[in-house]
């Protein structure tokens, strides 16, 4: 082979491997390329997809548009509980909450819990009462007789279609009823009817005196919660003997030969009220002569409390309230340690009294010694100078734990309370949780710092609160042109606040 030859054999061999090694450069370029590639397609597929996501979110309906069924079904049904008059909510407020959307439609339809309660109301109709019926489904019934002051052939339709499913009334209220006999007669005609499933019954100015029928155990064998308002008198109604509470208010002077005689075979009564008028002393039955072992609660909201007291025996009464329209020491006199199993004294004043009364010493030492292991007493106001001060029987109370004081006048300072905590404290007994509610407040009651002087002077004497506290706020601004002070005083708002403060003694 020529010289010349063997060099362009060379020449052309370096070309090619130059080619080669330049093809192997580009094709690493390519592959780097294409693996960015990929990674930037990866990239933009997740970036859509959190796009994506968010679009979706904007998108989503309200979080309570969410809820389910159940949560949103329970929320509408306390909405309408707290919604009054009670025959407006189920027959306005429901209607109002389904037009919100096809899902709240759909929770207040499908929920029978908020089918359960019937009005027997003048506006309601008989489709109305009809629809509560079907949706309620098997649950126990709610029906409230009110606002009927004439005689109407509605009435008739409106409880023939309740009382079809009579066995599942679990409760009867009827209030706000003319005084018309017919209308009187109307409200009877179901006093003869048997109610199997029977717990509570609320009747308010419809005279009771002919003893219905459906308040015994043959008729309403599951009644526990007994209320007879606007009552002449009951003597001789026949009640459930499984009575649990029992709520009973005497409109005139006269209450029968015998009252609280229905009582006496209640042996199970665990709560009492009675109020209105007290009646003469001889109508009350003989002392000790009630016996009820059961009785946790009761309350007497008569002029003269003491008759019922000494008629009344409760051995195992923790919660006793009395009003009186004359001194504590005629109401609690016959009675040193009778109520010695009292845990919660609550005494007022009676609401026909005009001139609220004073507490005397005398008064004082009668309560102590008839209830002397109260823990909490409420009392009024007027009362502190009687039972707090430095030679009071209250400190007989050794387990005293909470005071209640009502009604004290905003501007007043209880001096006497407050030297009353400090020889508590100087004695050494545990801090004590003070307080004080209905407030009063004079007219041209003067701006100043009451609410602070009050905190301060009972700080760390005893564990303060303030509930249903009347605010008073004055607002001062500065005017930016000439620095001028404008005033604007505000009126006691009806808004009440609650404050919980405790002091470490």
């Amino acid at each position: 082979m020529s010289l010349t030859r063997f060099s362009d054999v060379a020449i052309a061999a370096d070309e090619l491997a130059a080619a080669r090694a330049e093809l192997a450069q580009l094709q690493d370029c390519e592959r780097e390329l294409l693996e960015e590639l990929g990674r930037v397609r990866a990239a933009v597929r997740v970036q859509k997809g959190k796009i994506d996501d968010l679009f979706k979110q904007q998108r989503l309906p309200a979080p309570i548009t969410r809820l389910p069924l159940t949560v949103l079904s329970d929320i509408i049904h306390r909405v309408i509980l707290d919604t009054r008059p009670e025959s407006d909510a189920h027959r306005c407020t429901k209607r109002q909450l389904a037009s919100v959307s096809p899902h709240w439609r759909d929770a207040i339809l499908g929920f029978p819990d908020l089918w359960t309660t019937i009005a027997i109301d003048p506006s309601w109709s008989i489709s109305l009462v009809m629809a509560h019926v079907e949706r309620s489904g098997g649950c126990p019934l709610d029906i409230i007789i009110s606002n009927w002051s004439s005689h109407s052939d509605s009435f008739n339709d409106l409880i023939g279609v309740a009382v079809t499913c009579g066995y599942r009334w679990r409760s009867l209220v009827i209030q706000q009823i003319g005084g018309k006999p017919g209308v009187q007669q109307l409200v009877k005609s179901i006093w003869k009817m048997r109610f199997p499933s029977l717990e509570r019954v609320e009747i308010f100015g419809v005279q009771t005196s002919d003893n219905p029928p459906f308040l015994t155990p043959r008729y309403a064998p599951t009644l526990k919660n007994l209320t007879l308002c606007d009552q002449d008198k009951i003597d001789e109604l026949q009640v459930n003997p499984n009575l649990k509470a029992g709520h009973f208010h005497w409109s005139g002077r006269s209450f029968g030969s015998r009252p609280l005689s229905p009582l006496l075979s209640c042996q199970q009564l665990r709560k009492l009220v009675l109020s209105g008028s007290t009646g003469l002393r001889d109508q009350w039955p003989e002392p000790r002569s009630i016996y009820l072992p059961a009785l946790a609660s009761l309350t007497l909201n008569l002029a003269d409390p003491h008759p019922a007291l000494a008629a009344i025996v409760a051995p195992n009464l923790s919660y006793l309230s009395c009003s009186r329209a004359r001194s504590w020491a005629l109401v609690f006199k016959d009675f040193p340690d009778v109520f010695i199993n009292v845990r919660h004294l609550h005494l007022t004043d009676t609401k026909d009294g005009n001139v609220p009364l004073e507490a005397a010493e005398a008064d004082v030492k009668a309560i102590c010694a008839a209830c002397p292991g109260v823990h909490h007493v409420e009392l009024l106001a007027g009362d502190i100078l009687a039972f707090f001060n430095q030679n009071t029987p209250v400190d007989c109370w050794l387990s005293l734990e909470h005071l209640t004081l009502k009604g004290l006048k905003v501007g007043a300072i209880p001096h006497d309370l407050i030297q009353w905590l400090d020889e508590r404290n100087f004695r050494g007994q545990s801090p004590l949780r003070v307080t004080l509610s209905d407030f009063r407040v004079p007219e041209n009651t003067p701006d100043g710092p009451w609410l602070t002087t009050l905190c301060e002077s009972l700080r760390g004497r005893c564990l303060f609160e303030l509930n249903d506290f009347p605010l008073k706020i004055t607002v001062k601004a500065h005017s930016s042109s000439q620095g001028d002070v404008l005033e604007s005083r505000g009126s006691y708002d009806p808004l009440r606040i609650f404050v919980n403060e405790g002091f470490e003694g």
